[in-house]
């Protein structure tokens, strides 16, 4: 079991201030948290559009407007304001209308379509994961949307600050709560184990805080910052009472992740339609390995894209998935039976420690083509530039053309 301490550190990517610990000096404080005004919504969320701009996922050269107002002319500060009502009244936390989520919700709906767009879509391969671990913990289904605010659902963000995953761990946090991170592995980015101990990081701060907002503030800016602002509050103890005592950019923080639950509970409302992932969640399915795996070797054998091998497997370095008892590898489900019948000859491959001049070599380069179910040998011809029938022939001698077998692999070139 995890222990976690009160003054645990978790700085999430959208956070520009250190996180400070309670000897901290007033001085220091004060500058932080002084006086008269907050960060506007404008201001932090131009922050949050320097961090998306940088993401995979927003970068889409075929929408030049991505970002633009897009003003809807029916759509009433009351409307708004019954609706977020509503959705009070289904979750947990706080969603009390006043001016700051007032102006977060119309910060997304005027120019964050194609973000919500992009993270309906998005959802679809990482909410059922993330909905497990929560209810698993009882913990709000709602916190799924945390993850969008952090990361844009990308498990390779890194933040300039060196946070890193779907959920954002800075290093000594994620080594204080038992992930993994080596010269091949680093298990922040892994989304099942990431998502687990995020959940249990979220579920301890709410033990110590007993409000959501304030546990969401806690997140964002360390328990240390939160019980500075209760105690410079004269002792209050939920998040709209003491948020002009907290940083700036977490002042902002819950207002944010509220227009984000917004925005994706009522983005239908805003004809707002997802944008389709290149996976869905039941697509997908994990295999435990204990060998060594070069990820290279095996897009050749399996035949499949390494850049999508890389995308559902984030968590390793280097194309390396090093030899240790239950490594995941997670693949279509269409594929999982090519790799575990070609496996034997992946690890041997993968075991070997090929130089840059030997990697090309006839045994592990495109001199060899693995047979899919459906192949002929005429298929296989059209499909390889500058290969013809009689090429295959002449270059396979014992092959029985009419009668391929599915995963045998056959010189081409």
């Amino acid at each position: 079991m995890i222990r976690f301490t009160v003054y645990i550190l978790f700085l999430s990517n959208v956070s520009l201030a250190q996180i400070s610990n309670d000897s901290t000096s007033t001085n220091n404080l004060t500058e932080n948290i002084s006086d008269s005004s907050y960060y506007t919504v404008e201001e932090f969320e131009k922050n949050l559009l320097e961090l998306y701009a940088k993401l995979y996922l927003f970068e889409d050269k075929n929408n030049k407007d991505d970002f633009s107002i897009i003003n809807e002319p029916l759509l009433t500060d009351s409307l708004i304001k019954s609706r977020l009502n509503a959705l009070n009244h289904q979750t947990p936390f706080d969603v009390s209308y006043n001016q700051a989520i007032l102006s977060a919700v119309k910060l997304y709906i005027n120019k964050r379509k194609y973000l919500i767009s992009k993270m309906l879509g998005m959802a679809q391969f990482y909410f059922p994961l993330f909905e497990q671990e929560l209810i698993i913990l009882n913990l709000p289904v709602e916190l799924k949307y945390l993850p969008i605010v952090e990361s844009a659902l990308n498990p390779s963000a890194v933040s300039r600050v060196g946070a890193v995953g779907l959920w954002q761990f800075m290093p000594k946090t994620a080594k204080m709560m038992g992930l993994n991170i080596s010269s091949y592995k680093d298990e922040r980015r892994d989304p099942l184990l990431s998502t687990k101990h995020a959940c249990l990081y979220l579920k301890h701060l709410y033990t110590i805080y007993h409000d959501w907002s304030l546990a969401l503030a806690a997140y964002n800016a360390g328990p240390g910052n939160v019980n500075k602002a209760i105690r410079r509050s004269g002792g209050k103890k939920s998040y709209w009472e003491v948020r002009s005592f907290l940083p700036k950019e977490t002042q902002n923080y819950v207002p944010s992740f509220i227009a984000v639950m917004y925005m994706m509970e009522y983005a239908e409302m805003h004809q707002i339609e997802p944008k389709k992932p290149d996976f869905l969640h039941f697509e997908i399915d994990t295999i435990q390995i204990n060998e060594r795996i070069d990820l290279r070797i095996l897009e050749k054998w399996i035949s499949y894209d390494l850049e999508k091998i890389k995308f559902l497997n984030p968590m390793y370095h280097n194309n390396i998935v090093a030899a240790s008892n239950n490594n995941p590898i997670a693949l279509p489900i269409f594929l999982i039976g090519d790799f575990i019948q070609l496996k034997d000859s992946i690890v041997k491959y993968s075991s070997i420690e090929l130089s840059s001049e030997n990697f090309n070599t006839n045994e592990a380069n495109e001199s060899y083509y693995i047979i899919k179910k459906g192949d002929t040998i005429w298929d296989i011809a059209q499909k390889i530039e500058g290969v013809s029938v009689a090429d295959i022939k002449k270059l396979n001698k014992d092959l029985d053309v009419h009668h391929l077998k599915t995963g045998s692999k056959i010189i081409i070139k």
